[in-house]
C-alpha cells in the first residue's frame, strides 16, 4: 500500500509537470505566433488613412505617429515643417504618402521599418557627393554590449546619415576624410567620432542618458515620475544580479539602503534570508509586504532572470496606500514584460561548486580527553580517561576499542553543487509583446550517503523547474489586456534526521565515546551504548535513518484590462485585475530507529578470528515507517482603480482611486475556523500636484477592513501626506548648477496599520475547548470540563505613525549622488498579553490587549557614482548605509524595584542576564564577593551585584545585549568595465550585532553523563596552572550540570559580538566581439565567473556570524564558485 502511495504521488508530480509546461507553450506560442504576424516588414504591410486641410507638415507627421508605429527623424534644417499641405488619402502605405506630401519638393526621405529620415535637400546633391565615397560600418552598442537598435549615424555637415538595424549595425557612405560621424539616440548621451585613414569598421559605446524629468519610478499601484516622488524608497534591476541559491531574498544584502537581508542557513530550498526594512519596530512579526505583479505572493522560489525590477517602499506616504498591511515596509516585484521587436532567444547556464563558509570545529579525541579529565578534577573527582588511553588513542590504535571521530567531518562532504540553466524569448509588435521563459535549478548538498542502502535515498538535494508568460495585446488603440502566469515546481529530498537535529546529534557524542561503525565479517553494526537510543549515533542519523522528501507546486495567474477613457476627460483610465493563484505540497517522511551495538567486554573485544564481540544495548527495527502530509491554499485577488494623470501648463495633477479585496483558503481543513476563507477588503487612495516640476504634494488614503476585530472597530483609516521642493529648478540656482546639479527635499508624515500579531483570528471572540480544572487533595485529582482557553477582547488596530526627511542631491553632471533620509517611527496599540496580571488570579491565559509603544528612529544612505574613464571604459561605485535604533515605550511589564530592570527604554530584541565581571582569582575574592550560585571555586564567572545587597539573584539582571539583528547595515561595491571585459564586486557588513551563546558545547561537559563534545578552541580556558589569567574564553571547567550551575547561568560572558564584513560577490566576465558571433549566428555571448560568499571579516570565529545559531547547530552559509555562459540570437 505504501508503495503505490509512493507511485501515485510521483505520477501526480509528473501529471503537474505536464500541465506546467502545456500552460507555458499555450502563452508562448499565442505571442510568438501573433508577433510575428505583425512584426515583419512593418512599414511594407502598415497601411495608414491621412485626412487633412491646410495643415503644416509637423502637424501631420505628428497624426501619423499617433496612429502608427513610426517615429520621424529630420536630417538637416532644410524642411519647412511649418508649409501647409492637404491630404486624403485611404489605406496606403508610407512612402505612397510621403511621396504625396514631398511632390515638387526638394526633401528627400529614407523609410527603415518604423523609422522614417527626412532631408529637406536635395537626393541628386547627395548622391553627387557619394560619388567617390568610401564605406563605414560599424555596431552600436550600450555599456552592457546589447546591441542599439534605431541608432540616428550622421555625417556631421552632411545630409548623409544611416540608422541601425537589429543587430546594432549600421552602414554608410563617407566622401570627407576625416568626417565627423554622430550618433544619437532617444534615452543615451550623445556620441562624436572622428573617422581617419586607418580604418573603416567603428564600433561605438553609447552611455544611458537619465531624465530626470521623464523617469517614472515604481509607486504603489502605479507608476509615478521620479521627479515629483516623494516617498521613500530604493529599488534595483535584477537583469545583472545572479545568484547561486534556491531563494531570491538571498540577492538583496547589502545591496538597498534601508533593507536588512540576513541568511540564517545555506540548506538547500530552505536558505531564504529574513528581511526587514529599516529595523524593528515592534516586538510581534516585523515581515514587510510582499508583492509580486501586484497581488501578495512570495517570491524566493522566482527566477531571478524572469524579474525587471525590485522596489522597496519604506515610508508612510508610500505604504498608506496599502493601509493593514503595509506596517513594515513593501517589496515590489515586477516579471519582465514583452518587448517590441523580434524575437530574441536568451539562455543562461552556469554550475557552481559550493562549501560551507566556516563549519564549526570540534576538538579531537585526545584533546577532549585531557579536558574531560581536568573538568572531573576541578570537582574532586577522579579522572575517567587513563594515560594509556590517551597514549593509545595518540597512536592511533585499535579504531574500535580507541575511537577518534571527527562526527561532523563523518556527516558532511567537503563540497556541494548546483546548477542552473534559463531559455527566455521576448518580442513584440505594435499590438502584442510577450515574454516566456522556463529554468531549471538544481542544489546537491553536503550531507554524506552510505553508499551500502538502495533502499531509499537520504542525499540532501533540491530541484525546481519554472516557467514564466507575460503576454500584452493592444485589443484596440485604447483597451490593453495583460495576461501574466509564472509557478514553480520544487521538490526538496533531505535526511530523515534535520540539519540541526545532526549538528545536534555531532555536538552531543564526544569522538572517543564508540566508533563511527563496526563491521564482522563485512556486515554493518551501528555502535551505541545507550538503552533508550539517547546520544544517537550521528552517522546512522545521516545516512540510515531514512529521507523526508517535501514537493510543492505554486501557480500564479493574472488578468489585467487597462481601458484608456481619454473620450470622457484626457489622462483617465479604468484599470481592472483578477488574479488567481493556488499552492500545494506533499511531504512524505519516512524513518526507522536500527538496533545499536558495543563490546560486550572491553577487556576481551575480539574472538579467536579477530571479529569484535558485540552485545545488542538497542533493540531496533529495519522497517520504515510512513508519514503523508498534504497541505495547500488558494487565493484570489480582485482589484479595480480609476487613475488620472494630467498637465496643465505648468501644474500637473495626478489621482488614483482603487478598490481591492482578496480571499484565502487554506487546506485540510482541520477545524470550522479554518474551513473559514481569509479575507482581506480594502480602498485606496492618492492624489498628487506639482507645479513646474519644482514644488510637489501628495495625499495618500488607505481603508481596510479586519476579521480580527469587533463590527464597531473593523475599519482603520490610515492617512499620509508628502511635500516636495526641487530647489535646483529655480532660477536662482544657475550659479551653483556646475557644482550641483540636482537638489531635492522631501518631507513625508502618516499612518500605516496592523491587524494581527497572535497567531488567532477572529480576536473579538473567545475560544472553548476541553481543560483541566482545578486540582483536589493530596493525590491532585483533577477536575475536567469545558472552558474558555482564549479570551475574547475587544482590540483595535494597531497603528504606526512614520516620518521621513529625505534630501537628494547630485553632482559632477549628475556622475555622483546622494540619497539621505532621515526616518521616525512610533508604534502605538502594539498587540500585547497583559503582563499586570498575577498569576494567582486564576486566568487561564494572559488576555491579549493593545498596551504596546515602540519608537524606531535612524538615518539611511545611498550614493552611486558613474564615471566614463576611456572609450570603451566604464566605473560604476555604489554603497549604502542604514542606521536604526528602536526602543521600547510601553509594554504594560509591572513595576520593578530597580532602575536597571526596567524593560521600557530598551531595545526590542534586547538580551537581559548579569553582568560579568571576569573570573575569581583567589578564595579571599570569592569571599568578599556576594553569594552567587552554588559551589563557587577560583576560575568560575563572577557576576555583580548592582543592588549590593550581597545576594546574586534576578534582581541583578540587566541588559547584556542587544541582540542579533544589526543596528548597523551596510553594503559597497564597485563595477568597473574595459571594454569587452567586466569586473563587480559587492561587499555586505553589518555592525553592533550581538549573540548570547548556549546549549551544548558551549557549555562543556554540562551533562550529567559528560558524553557531549567540545569545541576546538577548548584549549582556550582558564587553568589552575594559571588562575590569574581572565583572558579566555571557557571558564573553570566541571562535569554535570550540578557543578556547572554558576557558570551556565545567562551573563554577559557569554555574549559575543557577531558583526562582519562579507565579500558577497565576485563577478568576471567577459562578452565575445561581434566579429566572432557573426558566424555563429548569434547575438551576443559571454562567459562569466562567479562567486559567493568568498571572504568574511568578524572578530567571532566560532561559526558563520550570520546563522541564527546560539552554538552552532545549523547548516551552514555556504560559498560558491560557477561558470557560465550567456547568449542570445
Amino acid at each position: 500500500m505504501r508503495n503505490l502511495d509512493i507511485v501515485n504521488m510521483k505520477n501526480s508530480i509528473k501529471g503537474r509537470k505536464s500541465k506546467i509546461l502545456k500552460l507555458f507553450l499555450c502563452f508562448l506560442l499565442l505571442g510568438v505566433s501573433y508577433s510575428f504576424a505583425n512584426n515583419n516588414n512593418y512599414s511594407q504591410l502598415k497601411t495608414l488613412s491621412v485626412n487633412v486641410n491646410n495643415k503644416t507638415l509637423r502637424e501631420v507627421f505628428q497624426t501619423i505617429e499617433k496612429t502608427s508605429q513610426f517615429v520621424f527623424f529630420y536630417l538637416d534644417d532644410a524642411i519647412n515643417l511649418d508649409r501647409k499641405v492637404s491630404i486624403d488619402s485611404k489605406d496606403k502605405k508610407i512612402d505612397e504618402i510621403l511621396t504625396e506630401l514631398f511632390e515638387g519638393t526638394s526633401c528627400t526621405y529614407r523609410i527603415s521599418d518604423r523609422q522614417v529620415f527626412i532631408s529637406g535637400k536635395s537626393a541628386a546633391v547627395s548622391a553627387a557627393q557619394q560619388q567617390n565615397a568610401r564605406k563605414i560600418t560599424g555596431r552600436v552598442t550600450d555599456t552592457k554590449g546589447e546591441p542599439l537598435i534605431g541608432v540616428n549615424v550622421t555625417v556631421d555637415g552632411d545630409t548623409n546619415g544611416s540608422i541601425t538595424n537589429m543587430d546594432g549595425l549600421f552602414e554608410l557612405r563617407v566622401s570627407k576624410k576625416n568626417a565627423v560621424l554622430k550618433f544619437t539616440y532617444i534615452g543615451f548621451k550623445p556620441s562624436e567620432v572622428r573617422i581617419n585613414s586607418s580604418t573603416n569598421i567603428y564600433d561605438v559605446v553609447l552611455e544611458e542618458q537619465v531624465n530626470e524629468l521623464e523617469e517614472t519610478v515604481i509607486v504603489g499601484y502605479g507608476t509615478q515620475r521620479k521627479i515629483s516622488n516623494i516617498g521613500a524608497q530604493s529599488s534595483m534591476k535584477l537583469e545583472d544580479i545572479k545568484t547561486p541559491s534556491a531563494s531570491l531574498t538571498t540577492t538583496l544584502a547589502g545591496r538597498l539602503a534601508g533593507v536588512v537581508a540576513v541568511q540564517r542557513t545555506g540548506e538547500p530550498g530552505k536558505d531564504a534570508a529574513d528581511i526587514w526594512i529599516r529595523g524593528i519596530a515592534t516586538p510581534n512579526t516585523a515581515t514587510p509586504l510582499i508583492l509580486v505583479d501586484g497581488v501578495e505572493r512570495a517570491f524566493n522560489d522566482i527566477d531571478p532572470e524572469d524579474i525587471e525590477s525590485l522596489t522597496t517602499l519604506k515610508d508612510a506616504s508610500a505604504t498608506a496606500v496599502y493601509g493593514v498591511r503595509g506596517a513594515n515596509g513593501v517589496i515590489i516585484i515586477k516579471t519582465k514584460p514583452g518587448k517590441i521587436g523580434k524575437p530574441t532567444i536568451s539562455a543562461d547556464y552556469y554550475e557552481s561548486f559550493t562549501r560551507f563558509t566556516k563549519m564549526v570545529d570540534l576538538t579531537d579525541g585526545v584533546s577532549y580527553m585531557k579536558a574531560a579529565n581536568e573538568a572531573l578534577r576541578n570537582d574532586g573527582l577522579a579522572t575517567k580517561f587513563t594515560d594509556s588511553q590517551i597514549q593509545n588513542t595518540i597512536l592511533g590504535k585499535d579504531q574500535y576499542l580507541y575511537p577518534n571521530v571527527d562526527w561532523l567531518n563523518e556527516i558532511f562532504n567537503d563540497w556541494g553543487h548546483n546548477r542552473r540553466v534559463n531559455v527566455n524569448v521576448r518580442g513584440g509588435s505594435e499590438k502584442v509583446s510577450y515574454y516566456a521563459s522556463v529554468s531549471y535549478f538544481n542544489e546537491t548538498g553536503m550531507t554524506v550517503t552510505d553508499k551500502s542502502i538502495n533502499t531509499f535515498d537520504s542525499k540532501m538535494k533540491y530541484s525546481r523547474y519554472n516557467f514564466t508568460t507575460n503576454l500584452s495585446i493592444d485589443v484596440t488603440p485604447t483597451t490593453k489586456v495583460e495576461i501574466g502566469a509564472q509557478g514553480y515546481l520544487g521538490e526538496g529530498n533531505y535526511p530523515a534526521i534535520s540539519s540541526k537535529d545532526l549538528y545536534n546529534a555531532a555536538m552531543s557524542i564526544s569522538p572517543v565515546e564508540y566508533p563511527k561503525m563496526f563491521f564482522i565479517n563485512g556486515e554493518a553494526y551501528i555502535p551505541g551504548r545507550s538503552t533508550n537510543n539517547n546520544f544517537n549515533n550521528p552517522y546512522s542519523q545521516a545516512t540510515r535513518r531514512g529521507y523526508d522528501n517535501l514537493t510543492k507546486n505554486q501557480i500564479y495567474s493574472n488578468l489585467r484590462i487597462t481601458q484608456d477613457l481619454d473620450m470622457l476627460t484626457k489622462g483617465l483610465k479604468l484599470t481592472a485585475m483578477y488574479a488567481f493563484d493556488v499552492y500545494n505540497e506533499i511531504h512524505v517522511h519516512q524513518d526507522r530507529a536500527e538496533s545499536t551495538y558495543y563490546f560486550l567486554d572491553t577487556n576481551v573485544p575480539y574472538d579467536l578470528d579477530g571479529q569484535p564481540i558485540l552485545q545488542r544495548i538497542y533493540t531496533g527495527t529495519n522497517v520504515l515507517s510512513y508519514k503523508q502530509e498534504t497541505s495547500g491554499n488558494k487565493k484570489t485577488y480582485l482589484e479595480a482603480s480609476l487613475n488620472y494623470d494630467r498637465a496643465f501648463g505648468d501644474h500637473r495633477v495626478s489621482g488614483l482611486f482603487l478598490f481591492n479585496q482578496q480571499q484565502k483558503l487554506l487546506y485540510p481543513k482541520g477545524t470550522l475556523e479554518d474551513a473559514i476563507p481569509y479575507r482581506m477588503m480594502g480602498i485606496a487612495g492618492r492624489a498628487t500636484y506639482s507645479w513646474n516640476d519644482r514644488y510637489f504634494a501628495e495625499f495618500n488614503l488607505g481603508i481596510n477592513g479586519s476579521e480580527n476585530f469587533s463590527p464597531g472597530k473593523r475599519y482603520g483609516v490610515f492617512p499620509a501626506f508628502g511635500l516636495g521642493w526641487a530647489v535646483s529648478n529655480e532660477s536662482f540656482w544657475n550659479p551653483v548648477r556646475k557644482y550641483i546639479s540636482f537638489l531635492k527635499f522631501r518631507y513625508t508624515d502618516g499612518w500605516v496599520g496592523s491587524d494581527t500579531a497572535t497567531g488567532r483570528r477572529f480576536m473579538y471572540q473567545g475560544v472553548f475547548t476541553g481543560l483541566t480544572g482545578t486540582m483536589f487533595g493530596t493525590n491532585y485529582t483533577s477536575a475536567n470540563g469545558y472552558g474558555e482557553e482564549k479570551y475574547g477582547v475587544n482590540v483595535t488596530w494597531s497603528k504606526s505613525r512614520k516620518q521621513d526627511l529625505g534630501i537628494d542631491i547630485k553632482f559632477l553632471n549628475d556622475n555622483l549622488s546622494f540619497v539621505v533620509d532621515f526616518f521616525k517611527e512610533r508604534r502605538d496599540n502594539i498587540f500585547l498579553q497583559r503582563s499586570t496580571i498575577p498569576s494567582y488570579a486564576g486566568w487561564i491565559e494572559n488576555p491579549y490587549a493593545n498596551l504596546g509603544v515602540v519608537e524606531n528612529k535612524g538615518i539611511e544612505l545611498a550614493m552611486d557614482y558613474t564615471q566614463r574613464l576611456g572609450k570603451k571604459t566604464f566605473l560604476t561605485v555604489r554603497g549604502n548605509l542604514t542606521f536604526n535604533k528602536d526602543k521600547i515605550i510601553e509594554n504594560d511589564e509591572p513595576p520593578v524595584d530597580y532602575p536597571w530592570m526596567e524593560t521600557r527604554g530598551t531595545n526590542v530584541n534586547a538580551t537581559w542576564g548579569f553582568i560579568a565581571d571576569g573570573l575569581f582569582t583567589s578564595q579571599a575574592e570569592i569571599e568578599d564577593h556576594a553569594t552567587q550560585f552554588g559551589t563557587v571555586h577560583v576560575g568560575d564567572i563572577k557576576y555583580r551585584d548592582l543592588n549590593g545587597d550581597g545576594v546574586i539573584d534576578n534582581y541583578d539582571k540587566t541588559v547584556i545585549g542587544r541582540g542579533d539583528v544589526p543596528r548597523i547595515y551596510y553594503g559597497f561595491g564597485a563595477d568597473l568595465q574595459i571594454g569587452d571585459f567586466s569586473i563587480s564586486a559587492l561587499f555586505q557588513g553589518t555592525g553592533q550585532a550581538d549573540r548570547y551563546l548556549d546549549g551544548i558545547c558551549i557549555k562543556p561537559f554540562w551533562d550529567d553523563e559528560g558524553r557531549d563534545n567540545v569545541f576546538a578552541n577548548i584549549h582556550d580556558r582558564w587553568s589552575p596552572d594559571d588562575p590569574t589569567n581572565q583572558d579566555v574564553f571557557y571558564p573553570r571547567m566541571y562535569v554535570g550540570s550540578d557543578a556547572n550551575t554558576n557558570n551556565v547561568q545567562k551573563s554577559s560572558w557569554w555574549v559575543k559580538d557577531v558583526s562582519f564584513l562579507r565579500l558577497k560577490q565576485l563577478n568576471i566576465s567577459y562578452n565575445i566581439p561581434k566579429k566572432l558571433l557573426d558566424r555563429c549566428f548569434l547575438k551576443s555571448a559571454s562567459v562569466y565567473l562567479m562567486g559567493t560568499n568568498l571572504l568574511t571579516f568578524s572578530n567571532f570565529k566560532l561559526w558563520d556570524p550570520e546563522l541564527n545559531s546560539s552554538n552552532g547547530t545549523a547548516y551552514p552559509n555556504v560559498s560558491s564558485y560557477s561558470v557560465g555562459v550567456k547568449f542570445s540570437f
